[in-house]
């Protein structure tokens, strides 16, 4: 099985690694921490976007997505964004939970799995 590995980071991880079918993004988070949950969400899933493309697929084909709220108290207006990106006729599996995340200043970070 071929495994293609794209963007490295800091010798730690890859953002998005495509391995047969199958895409599987890093955590994504947003570059502008000033923004709100919802302004967070919309760049983390605009990141997502281009890694999915990258490896020939789309949020169309999200089989399913792993979200980490700073405060799951943020999970409605989270969902604003996420609402507004996800494929409606194509919705995947999804988990959303609460966790610190490592910069103080994010409150969400995502990650995918996708299939092309």
């Amino acid at each position: 099985m071929r495994i293609d590995r794209h963007e490295p980071e800091a010798g730690v991880l890859s953002n998005v690694v495509g391995a047969g079918d199958l895409v599987f993004t890093a955590g994504s988070v947003a570059d502008d921490l000033s923004l709100d949950v919802k302004g967070q969400t919309r760049e983390a899933l605009a990141y997502i976007d281009q890694m999915l493309s990258r490896c020939g697929t789309s949020k169309s084909k999200v089989l399913f997505a792993t979200i980490w709220l700073a405060d799951i108290r943020l999970r409605d207006a989270m969902n604003e964004s996420w609402l507004a990106w996800v494929d409606k006729a194509n919705l995947p599996a999804r988990a959303c939970i609460e966790a610190k995340l490592a910069d103080p200043r994010l409150t969400v970070e995502i990650a995918v799995t996708a299939v092309k």
